[in-house]
């Protein structure tokens, strides 16, 4: 637990640090947009791995200075029990963790292979300098090259990400490529369009179908890795509490009716819902015959109308009803229902079109009825052009007035049309400008009448007495409705529209700065802001704030929260992430966690010590257990969320790569140049009476070497690597034939589950018995 809290707190100074924001000219745009400082692909394999790996690694540096620069078994046994449990048996978890008949694929499937096959590679690189190049000793050059894979792994990563390109087809993907395609694949857009046609009815051009893809699929950025990291280990100690998710699945036939002994003829539109444009001219609705049976349909026939709900016969569609009569074994009619445009600005408008009077010509053999789809609900989109919305600057330069508050305005315009009302919600967001020192926070709803094509928005400049620094930050404008969008070719793209404010001093302000002299340069409001939240650190720390918990839930959140109370005190010590971006949080983050693994090391040796157990297998088993646990639940958690699998098991594999690199390769740098620098100086007869009986001892009879028996850690790593190539091969299997990573029919999911979660039985059994 202790563990776990830390890293949490770890994992929240490194979110602080990547979620900085730049602005940067864009080529293709010829314009500044507003992008993260952080490649996404760079921090999830440095800084976000690093947290999430960090106890593994800091445990190995720990024990080796503990030894007096002996390698001891505690550490690395602990990686690879890691990251067996990470590949295996968190992968196994996911691929059941999602909804049956649903799945998930890997996004940036570039960066996974080359994640993959360095999680596999560096396994295999320890059982060549274990027991092949030097064996049971581990050189410079050995520990060095294992310490710079670590970077070579970020950097192919890093050009082979999905926003770089330079792996995929065609090269690197265009600006304008990755503003419109922002959360989906060029796979994920076309078959999101599929579905969209197939539900809606074709002719529906581009645009709207971008529409209803933002309205029915929801596009939104999803939380970073350390985010769900921190929401993981806060369910797992009784925090969290899971909002309920609502399932769609198919219409079925019940069990009376597959029992009855007449079979079923259904008549049902194709879709339940249709949209078109009102210049469509002609709408057509598809209706179906199907029969529960494989004898004959026969003739048969239905009859259908049309219903007004918001459209008016006469003035957006012309009212039909009739009769269709299928012939012997003709199972699809169509309705033509012709739709009438107009130059007139005005919301979509619905009619229903209903099937009713089903018949068969055998009635005595078969029963009609009409399906689930019986009415279709069709919506008549209006194209006349409303505009576009932008800021007439994407870059206010405004100066403060040292006397006061002062309120600026930003001009909004509306372009290319300015038919009907529509609006926009506004919102600020800081940058090294904070709300409440540097400006006012601004939230609301900016609205355009019909024919308005200006409108303001006011923002309260705070006075600081700004010298050579300026405050950024941000105004944003989004969620547009009335059928407006925004300027393709400005700061967001069509998302939103973004304007960047920098605030300066006056002439006053520098003629009487110019006076001072200036020791410091230091953001006094922000520190005064930080300490603030450092004091309700030590509030939260011990008080519960039990939200809608009630019953047995509150019970376990209490049970948890007393104890966890006394590590929730000690990190509250920690400064909060306010104080240098981030960076003395992540810097005294690490220093606790380091003092909480050397503590998890002293407990699992006494542990071992207790029971008759290794060292290795303490390691390989409970302690690698235990500091994965919380990377379990935020994969978990990221598997039923997101609509990729990027976040749950991509990851994984960059993990298991950073574990080795910088778990091992950085202990055993720092063990390899200590043995080498005693360079002459016989070592005492502790180093022979260590490893007496072992070949190393004959090999280097001078002694002074930095030993890694290779024994016992070269058969668990041979053995993870078997089964780190097949789970690595079944996960491929799933992206051809299932169609997924993650998920797919129940059948095979939970057979693949079974499968990795006996693979990592196996292997853990293997590294016992050996």
């Amino acid at each position: 637990m202790g563990v776990g809290i830390v890293s949490d707190i770890f994992m929240g100074s490194i979110e602080k640090i990547t979620s900085k924001k730049k602005r940067v000219f864009s080529s293709n745009l010829q314009t500044f947009i507003t992008v993260k400082v952080w490649n996404a692909t760079v921090s999830n394999l440095t800084l976000m791995a690093l947290g999430s790996s960090a106890p593994e690694i800091l445990l190995s540096v720990i024990e080796l200075l503990k030894n007096e620069m002996y390698s001891g078994d505690l550490g690395p046994s602990t990686i690879v029990g890691s990251a067996a449990f990470n590949l295996l048996v968190i992968t196994a978890v996911c691929v059941s963790a999602i909804p049956g008949g649903e799945f998930r694929r890997i996004k940036d499937i570039q960066v996974f292979a080359v994640t993959a096959t360095f999680s596999v590679f560096a396994y295999v690189w320890l059982i060549v300098i274990c027991m092949l190049w030097s064996p049971d000793v581990i050189t410079i050059p050995e520990a060095l090259i294992t310490f710079l894979l670590f970077p070579v792994l970020v950097m192919l990563a890093f050009i082979a990400a999905k926003d770089k390109g330079y792996f995929a087809r065609g090269g690197k993907n265009k600006e304008a490529e990755k503003v419109l395609l922002d959360a989906a694949t060029e796979q994920e857009i076309a078959t999101m369009r599929m579905r969209i046609l197939k539900k809606h009815g074709t002719g529906i051009p581009d645009d709207k179908v971008v529409k209803l893809i933002r309205e029915e699929f929801g596009a939104v950025e999803e939380p970073s890795r350390a985010a769900r990291r921190m929401a993981a280990t806060e369910k797992l100690f009784g925090g969290g509490r899971r909002k309920s998710e609502t399932k769609v699945v198919p219409v079925q036939l019940t069990p009376e009716q597959k029992e009855a002994n007449k079979p079923n003829v259904v008549f049902a539109f194709e879709h339940l819902e249709y949209s078109c444009l009102e210049s469509c001219d002609k709408l057509e609705l598809l209706v179906t015959r199907e029969s529960d049976s494989i004898e004959p349909l026969g003739k048969g026939s239905v009859m259908y109308r049309t219903k007004e709900v918001t459209a008016k016969d006469g003035k957006d569609f012309i009212k039909v009803e009739g009769i269709l009569e299928f012939e012997e074994d003709e199972t699809e009619k169509m309705i033509y229902i012709q739709i009438l445009d107009d130059d007139e600005h005005e919301p979509d408008t619905y009619f229903d079109v209903e099937l009713y009077q089903p018949y068969s010509v055998d009635e005595s053999k078969v029963e009609t009825k009409l399906g689930k789809n019986k009415t279709a609900h069709v919506r008549i989109v209006d194209d006349d052009a409303v505009g576009v919305l932008a800021f007439s600057n994407q870059e206010e330069k405004v100066s403060e007035d040292f006397s006061g508050e002062k309120v600026i305005a930003i001009m909004v315009h509306r372009h290319a049309g300015a038919k009907g009302a529509v609006s926009c919600s506004y919102r600020t967001e800081d940058g090294t400008g904070i709300a409440g020192i540097d400006y006012e926070e601004a939230t609301g709803t900016l609205e355009f009448a019909d024919q308005e094509t200006e409108a303001e928005i006011h923002i309260t400049i705070k006075p600081r007495g700004r010298f050579d620094t300026n405050s950024v930050f941000r105004l944003y404008i989004e969620e547009a409705t009335g059928g407006v969008g925004f300027a393709a070719h400005t700061d967001g793209g069509e998302e939103c529209c973004i304007c960047t404010i920098v605030v300066g001093g006056d002439e006053v302000t520098k003629r009487r700065a110019d006076k001072l002299k200036q020791a410091f340069k230091v953001n006094w409001e922000v520190q005064m802001m930080a300490r603030d939240n450092w004091k309700d650190q030590f509030t939260d720390a011990v008080l519960l704030d039990p939200g809608e918990a009630t019953g047995c839930e509150l019970v376990t959140a209490w049970v948890f929260h007393l104890i966890t109370m006394p590590w929730k005190v000690i990190f509250a010590l920690i400064p909060p992430v306010d104080y240098c971006g981030g960076w003395l949080c992540f810097c005294s983050s690490l220093a606790m966690i380091g003092m909480v693994t050397a503590v998890i090391g002293d407990l699992a040796e006494l542990c071992g010590c207790v029971v008759s157990m290794p060292d290795e297998i303490t390691a390989i088993s409970l302690v690698a257990l235990g500091t994965s646990l919380p990377d379990t639940f935020a994969s978990k958690s990221a598997a039923e969320q997101d609509p990729t699998a990027d976040a749950s098991i991509g990851n994984v594999t960059g993990s298991n790569s950073v574990n080795v690199f910088l778990g091992l390769g950085l202990p055993w740098t720092i063990g390899a140049i200590y043995w080498a620098a005693l360079g002459d100086l016989s070592p005492d007869d502790r180093w022979f009476t260590k490893y007496r009986g072992q070949s190393v001892v004959e090999n280097y009879p001078t002694g002074g070497q930095f030993v890694v028996l290779g024994g016992n850690l070269g058969f668990s790593v041979a053995v993870f690597c078997c089964c780190a190539s097949c789970c690595i091969l079944v996960i491929l299997l799933r992206r051809w034939f299932v169609g997924g990573e993650l998920g797919g029919p129940k059948g095979i999911m939970y057979a693949t589950s079974s499968f990795l979660a006996a693979g990592s039985d196996r292997l853990h059994l293997t590294a016992w018995c050996s």
